[in-house]
């Protein structure tokens, strides 16, 4: 089975005989559509693998929701938060990093795991954080123990609201408190 194929496929959380890493999501209000747009995201890199990260078609090709949190950013908000990132650098990182395979993902009633064989080193965080998904519910299981992200930079979303339908990410009531205008 290919790796496009477990995507697809594998969704009960199967585990693989060799080492694995788990992206574990807890909290959220909308799994079933994370885990697509997560999918979708890991898939279109890997079938443009060839596709160089700098080039624009990364724009049309990933899922709107991750293009559109990412473009709403401001400068500011790189500075606070560590797990913002350009797509460029996402695009390098999944590709670059190839020290893991899709394996299989499983849907719960607040979340979602996604099992990666070998080892991913976290470079999945950006991405989902870039869904919308806050700091405090992105876990990596690795070896029967849990690793929460933890950052000393300030959650975006501590001070920015998305809204998942409207694809809008605006102040918070926070915004103040942090330093947004």
């Amino acid at each position: 089975m290919t790796e496009i194929e477990r995507i697809q496929q594998n969704i009960n959380g199967e585990i693989p005989e060799e080492d694995y890493d788990i992206l574990k999501i807890i909290d959220i209000p909308n799994p079933e559509k994370e885990l697509e747009t997560f999918k979708q995201t890991i898939a279109t890199i890997i079938q443009n693998i060839n596709l160089h990260e700098e080039d624009s078609k990364w724009e049309n090709l990933l899922p709107e929701p991750l293009i559109r949190f990412t473009n709403q950013l401001v400068e500011y908000d790189y500075y606070k938060d560590e797990l913002i990132s350009h797509i460029t650098s996402m695009v390098y990182d999944v590709k670059k990093v190839r020290e893991w395979e899709w394996y299989s993902s499983k849907l719960h009633s607040s979340g979602f795991d996604v099992i990666m064989k070998g080892v991913f080193r976290g470079i999945f965080t950006s991405i989902i954080h870039h869904q919308g998904i806050r700091h405090e519910s992105i876990i990596i299981r690795r070896k029967d123990k849990e690793y929460p992200i933890i950052r000393s930079g300030i959650d975006v979303l501590r001070y920015r609201n998305w809204n998942p339908e409207t694809l809008v990410l605006s102040k918070g009531e926070y915004a103040g408190k942090y330093g947004l205008r």
